[in-house]
Formats: C-alpha cells, structure tokens, sequence
C-alpha cells in the first residue's frame, strides 16, 4: 500500500509542478495574442484548479506517508512541511491580488523554488 501512495505522492508533485512551470512559460505569450483576456483567463482557472488539486493530493499522501513511515531517523517530515509552506506561498499569489506586479513575481519564484525543493526532497525519501 505505501509504494502505491508515493507513486501517487509523486504524481501529485509532478502535476504540480508541471502546471506551474507551464503557465509561467506559456502565460506571457498568452498575454501578447489574447487582447481581450478570455482566453487566457480560461486558462488561469484550469491551470489553477489542476494545480490545486494535485497539490492538496501531494499533501494528503505526503501526511499518510509521515505516519506510515516507521523510521525514527526519516526526515519525511521536513518535505512535508516545506510543502505545507509552499501552499502558503501559492495562497497568497492566488489570493492577494491587489499585490504589485514585483511582488507577484517575486511570489512566483518563490513557488517554483519550493516547489522543486519539495520534489527533490521527495525523490530522497522515497
């Protein structure tokens, strides 16, 4: 049962991360050939909800595999909560958006670097 939950753990990270990366590099382009926006506001609440949701997924099963880890030396915990920081991170750019442009720049590379810590810490534990 727990190879099946870190196969879906790693999923959960690879969606979320894909959907992130993808939007930062497609979005600007959007921008430039979609002048009134429908589009790629389309496209920000598909890819927000698939981030989301593979992001809560990566975070359910990483807690399961907290507690079903029975290491006491196992480090499993600090991916966790570098993953329950990063979807504090993701919240606030979703959910501030009176924010200036830098700042919510400044919020998206910070996502992308936690989340590629949380994936690399990931593939350590597992």
């Amino acid at each position: 049962m727990e190879v099946i939950i870190k196969y879906i753990h790693m999923i959960g990270l690879s969606v979320w991360l894909g959907s992130m990366v993808l939007w930062a590099v497609f979005a600007p382009q959007l921008y430039k050939i979609d002048p009134t926006k429908k589009t790629t506001d389309a496209l920000r609440g598909y890819f927000s909800s698939v981030s989301w949701v593979s992001y809560f997924l990566a975070l359910l099963t990483g807690i399961t595999l907290y507690f079903l880890n029975e290491s006491t030396t196992s480090n499993w915990y600090v991916e966790v909560l570098v993953l329950g920081l990063a979807g504090v991170v993701i919240a606030l750019h979703s959910y501030a958006t009176k924010l200036s442009a830098a700042v919510r720049g400044a919020f998206n590379g910070i996502m992308l670097l936690l989340a590629l810590v949380v994936v690399y810490l990931a593939t350590i534990y597992i």
